[in-house]
């Protein structure tokens, strides 16, 4: 992922948005005002300008960055996904079911960044029948596991129960690819564990929002593994430049 390989103020630009997301999460952590409902202390302008400030990071990188099959406007367009999913999630875009609106929004996020993991993939000439197969079926076994235990609210919505399941498949395929790449290559070792933190994230939301298990600043715990998720896969852009130049 490092050094971040784009020219000139662009590169600082970039440096400074990492290093702004990670200051302004950290200061929420440490100095936000305890949520009424006890559930955390990162108020919600933060929450919602830390993803504009990734969104931007995958903008920015997207233009730097063209060719790559496309990988860095897939990945602009999963983060932009993700920054939507996260205004109606805060209630901010109003819906008819925020939960339902919300998976429907960040699935369609994990289908971009598996379109942008199969690009790199394919760039990289690195698809391997037997490794592929082997990680999606071990991630797949997992997602089921994850939904059954911690996600699904026994005797609930059926269509809510439903909907989570497919998302947890959804998500087990994106991590599977990510997952794949860091094997091959060490440098895609950060994008993989941001994958994995991001079904970290949902699992927690999940098992709050779905199965209705409320613990103390349990909403600090998704937006931590979910920004450090975010972030993980918009610069694994850069890591992707970095295989490539180091290739040629």
């Amino acid at each position: 992922m490092f050094p971040l390989p784009y020219p000139g103020p662009f590169g600082l630009i970039l440096y400074l948005l990492f290093v702004l997301d990670l200051t302004l999460l950290s200061g929420g952590l440490l100095w936000g005002p305890l949520q009424a409902d006890g559930t955390g202390r990162l108020p919600r302008p933060l929450r919602m300008l830390l993803s504009c400030i990734l969104a931007l990071a995958a903008g920015l990188q997207w233009r730097l960055a063209p060719g790559l099959g496309g990988y860095a406007g897939w990945v602009f367009l999963g983060m932009a996904l993700g920054l939507l999913g996260d205004l109606i999630m805060a209630e901010l875009i109003p819906v008819p079911n925020r939960l339902i609106f919300g998976m429907l929004t960040f699935g369609l996020g994990h289908v971009a960044y598996i379109v942008a993991l199969a690009r790199a993939t394919t760039v990289l000439e690195a698809w391997s029948t037997a490794r592929h197969l082997s990680i999606g079926a071990m991630m797949a076994t997992l997602a089921v596991l994850i939904w059954r235990t911690l996600v699904r609210q026994p005797g609930g919505d059926r269509l809510l129960n439903r909907a989570a399941l497919g998302y947890s498949l959804l998500m087990a395929s994106m991590d599977s690819l990510a997952i794949a790449l860091a094997l091959r290559d060490a440098r895609f070792v950060p994008l993989a564990c941001g994958a994995v933190l991001f079904l970290a994230s949902d699992t927690v939301l999940g098992n709050w929002n779905i199965r209705g298990h409320l613990w103390k600043r349990v909403n600090d715990v998704v937006w931590i593994t979910y920004n450090l998720g975010q972030m993980l896969i918009v610069y694994s852009v850069a890591a992707l430049v970095n295989t490539l130049t180091a290739g040629s």
